[in-house]
C-alpha cells in the first residue's frame, strides 16, 4: 500500500483495485455528465437523468462548487441509491475537508478504481490539476491503469472498456486545452487495449470527437481513424473522446472547433448510454436539459 498527503489527508491508497462484475446483465444504460454545482441546471439535470433510470451514474468531477459537498449530496440524492452512483476526483474535491466527505460517503479506499457492470469495464482516473494524486509515468496510478486495461482488454468476458476522468485529454480551444500529458501518457494504453469510449469533463460544454489514434509526431493532433460521425459498425480501433462538462455550472464558449471534433456546443445535460443487444451495441446519446431532446448520438457495433 501506498500513502498519500493530501493537505493535512493521510490516505491509504491499495496497489490494485479491480472490480468484480455487478450484474450478468448484459444490456442496461448508464448515464454521466460532469461540472455540476448546485443550482437549477443542475437540479434539471439530475431530474432529467432519473427519466432514463439508469442502473449506473458517472459523476465526472467538480461536483460541489461550496465549501463542503453537502449541496450536492442533496441535489443528486434520488441517483444516490444501491451503490449505483460513481464518481471522478476533480479539481474542487480536492479540498482536503470535502475530499475526505467524498471518499466517505462513496466508501472509497482510492481516488482511482476500476469496475464492471455486465461486459462493461469501467476505469475512473485520478486527474485533478493539483497532481496531488499523481499519475505521471513511474506514478502508483499510472502501474494500475496499465495493468487494470490489460486485464480487461485480455478478459473474454469484457466486450466495451470506459474509460472517464475529469481533465479533457482533447479538446476544442475553450477554457481549458486538452492536457498534452495526458494525451502521451495515456492515450497509447488507451489505444493498445482497446478502450472504446473516454468520458471527460473540466470544461463547461458538449464536445465529441472521432475515433481517435495517439500521434506519435508530437504534433499534439491525434490520427482520426474513422469519419464516419454517428455509425460505427465493427470496433472503431481508436477511442472516442467525449466532453460533458454540462451538468450545471455556467457554460464556457469556444474560439474554435478542432478538426478532430465532429461536434460541440453550449447545451446542460448529460450523456445517456444504453448497451443493448445482448451486450453487442452502444447507444450513446446527450439529452439537453431544455426539452430533454436528443442533440446528439453516434452507436458503436460490434
Amino acid at each position: 500500500m501506498v500513502f498519500l498527503s493530501i493537505g493535512l489527508i493521510t490516505l491509504g491508497i491499495s496497489e490494485h483495485v479491480f472490480g468484480t462484475a455487478e450484474t450478468d446483465n448484459l444490456e442496461f444504460n448508464f448515464v454521466a455528465a460532469g461540472d455540476f454545482g448546485c443550482g437549477k441546471n443542475a437540479n434539471r439535470t439530475i431530474t432529467n437523468m432519473l427519466v432514463r433510470e439508469p442502473e449506473v451514474v458517472i459523476g465526472l468531477g467538480d461536483l460541489s462548487y461550496q465549501k463542503t459537498a453537502d449541496c450536492w449530496f442533496h441535489v443528486v440524492s434520488p441517483l444516490d441509491t444501491d451503490g449505483r452512483l460513481k464518481i471522478a476526483i476533480g479539481d474542487n474535491e480536492m479540498y482536503p475537508a470535502k475530499f475526505t466527505e467524498y471518499m466517505k460517503h462513496f466508501n472509497m479506499d482510492s481516488p482511482y478504481y476500476s469496475f464492471d457492470y455486465g461486459n462493461v469495464h469501467f476505469l475512473s482516473m485520478a486527474t485533478a490539476k493539483n497532481k496531488v494524486i499523481p499519475y505521471n509515468e513511474t506514478s502508483e496510478q499510472y502501474g494500475f491503469i496499465k495493468d487494470d486495461l490489460k486485464r480487461a482488454y485480455e478478459n473474454k468476458s469484457t466486450n466495451w472498456i470506459i474509460v472517464y476522468s475529469f481533465r479533457s485529454f482533447y479538446s476544442s480551444n475553450t477554457t481549458h486545452p486538452g492536457l498534452d500529458e495526458l494525451q502521451d501518457l495515456y492515450h497509447p494504453l488507451f489505444d493498445k487495449y482497446g478502450v472504446d469510449v473516454v468520458l471527460q469533463a473540466h470544461n463547461h460544454n458538449y464536445q465529441r470527437t472521432y475515433p481517435l489514434n495517439y500521434n506519435d509526431t508530437r504534433t499534439f493532433t491525434p490520427i482520426i481513424t474513422d469519419k464516419q460521425t454517428e455509425k460505427y459498425e465493427y470496433d472503431t480501433k481508436g477511442p472516442i473522446f467525449v466532453t460533458i462538462g454540462t451538468g450545471g455550472e455556467d457554460l464556457y464558449e469556444f474560439t474554435n472547433q478542432a478538426p478532430y471534433v465532429v461536434t460541440q456546443f453550449l447545451r446542460h445535460g448529460f450523456l445517456n448510454i444504453d448497451i443493448l443487444e445482448n451486450g453487442t451495441r452502444l447507444d450513446a446519446r446527450f439529452f439537453e436539459n431544455r426539452d430533454n431532446s436528443d442533440k446528439d448520438h453516434f452507436t458503436i457495433k460490434k
